[in-house]
């Protein structure tokens, strides 16, 4: 009985308690949508730091991490590769040789790691081969030992990526319906090459108005874009005994992720036509990169390693990748936060709200009262208004928001304007919200104590009144 006159009352007065459940609705919509967009972008980070940087576990020298000498190769990567292959759970292993070089072209230079791969190899450990962008050529190939694949990111640096106005490029904006005004605008621009994006926009401030950039801008850098795909890159790096070595590959492929620091630094070569270079017999093993089923595995896996691993080290994700590692052991923690601050502010307004609904039936208190309801039942009565009311905006927020989170993690947020900014830490631009059950049983339990918290000074406020008094309330 006492369930039911809880549930009448929260009725009584229908704005206030409308108001409430409104607020507590939209508090759980923002917290959902806030943790969705945490939690897809941990998981974003998580599979690009895996699957396009570091793999589950990593195997070096043990100076090598400290040192990257041409000469700190794997110690024993044969004995190495045997434990391997008899390990469960192992998708697939690669060896790399991987060289600190300068690399330059007539226009620019800058210093990267140059990893010599067997390309059909790498794809059993990395996805770098399905990150080639759109115009950027092609993955490197074993039958072109004098390929290279670079980043966007190093070719900008190195004036590999131009833009130009061409009369295909018109014919293209054309088929994309952009207005032919806008086009006569591009004349004084035709066959200008800007080896810069940044030159490119300039000049596109300059002739179109922010109106016409904000709504064709990204269309018109786009279709602009040209990269000079199979033109002579110089690298220069020390062989083993320390003597400059210089060898020029052709670049044959552009590719992308979402971590610009990881693009800037790391090229591709193949491993035979590195090793002509360094003069070496056969290619020199400086990291072997594992792949596991599991990602839960890695831990276990390097357990197993370590012991025949002598004179080498053996890394997991976590410890070659610890911005992903962090975001993702802490969500939980981001949970607790997040939604914390959410109900800490909505609590106010529940006390409040209850508070006013004492205050208006202090006469009725004060007669259950002096009819017998004891202590408990008052106590127990406001309680279960204040739980009532919260899991009511809670549920619909919960539902609500969960729905958006679905929607948009079919089609993805994208921050445009600061896209450029969360790359260069490593994090996608474009994020797909994730929402996890167990995201939502943690909500469910901070609500439930949140209602509980919030009831106890309405209640004390109800269980200190003097039946005789309170009836006396006009």
């Amino acid at each position: 009985m006492t369930a039911t006159i809880a549930w009448k009352n929260i009725w009584r007065n229908h704005k206030r308690s409308l108001v409430v459940i409104t607020a507590v609705t939209l508090g759980i919509i923002s917290g959902v949508l806030l943790i969705g967009i945490l939690e897809g972008w941990s998981k974003q980070r998580l599979q690009d730091a895996i699957y396009n940087e570091v793999s589950h576990i990593q195997i070096h020298q043990a100076d090598f991490m400290n040192n990257e000498e041409i000469n700190l190769t794997v110690r024993q990567p044969d004995n190495l590769i045997r434990v391997i292959d008899s390990l469960p759970g192992v998708t697939g292993w690669v060896k790399r040789t991987r060289i600190v070089s300068m690399i330059s072209t007539p226009w620019a230079a800058s210093g990267a790691n140059l990893y010599g791969i067997n390309p059909e190899a790498e794809k059993l450990v990395s996805h770098i081969n399905q990150k080639i962008v759109p115009r950027g050529g092609r993955y490197l190939d074993a039958g072109s030992p004098s390929d290279m694949l670079i980043s966007d990111k190093t070719a900008e640096i190195l004036k590999l990526k131009q833009f130009i106005i061409a009369d295909s490029t018109l014919d293209k904006l054309r088929m994309a319906k952009v207005p032919e005004s806008l086009l006569a605008k591009l004349e004084p621009l035709k066959e200008k090459r800007f080896r810069s994006p940044v030159d490119f926009r300039n000049a596109l401030r300059k002739a179109f108005s922010k109106k016409e950039l904000d709504r064709y801008g990204a269309i018109l850098m786009d279709q602009a874009l040209d990269y000079r795909l199979r033109n002579k890159v110089q690298v220069t790096f020390s062989d083993r005994e320390g003597n400059p070595v210089q060898g020029i590959f052709r670049v044959c492929g552009i590719y992308k992720t979402t971590n610009t620091s990881f693009d800037q630094s790391t090229l591709f070569v193949n491993a035979d036509a590195l090793a002509a270079l360094y003069g070496a017999s056969e290619t020199l093993t400086h990291e072997i990169a594992i792949l596991l089923n599991d990602t839960k595995d890695a831990g276990a896996t390097a357990e197993k390693l370590i012991p025949v691993s002598t004179g080498n080290s053996v890394m997991t994700w976590k410890e070659l990748a610890p911005d992903a590692a962090m975001m993702s052991d802490y969500m939980l923690v981001y949970y607790f936060i997040f939604i914390g601050i959410i109900m800490l502010a909505l609590a106010f307004g529940i006390i409040n709200t209850m508070l006013m609904a004492i205050l208006e039936r202090t006469k009725e208190l004060g007669m259950l009262m002096a009819i017998g309801m004891n202590h408990r039942k008052v106590f127990s009565m406001i309680m279960l208004e204040t739980l009532y009311l919260t899991l009511a905006g809670a549920v619909t927020g919960m539902v609500t928001g969960w729905m958006l989170a679905a929607l948009l993690g079919r089609t993805g947020i994208h921050f445009t304007s600061w896209g450029e900014g969360f790359e260069a830490i490593g994090f996608a631009a474009k994020v797909y919200p994730v929402v996890t059950p167990a995201f939502l049983l943690i909500t469910t339990l901070m609500v439930i104590v949140t209602a509980v918290i919030a009831s106890i000074w309405p209640a004390r406020k109800a269980l200190k009144l003097n039946p005789v008094e309170a009836l006396r309330t006009e």
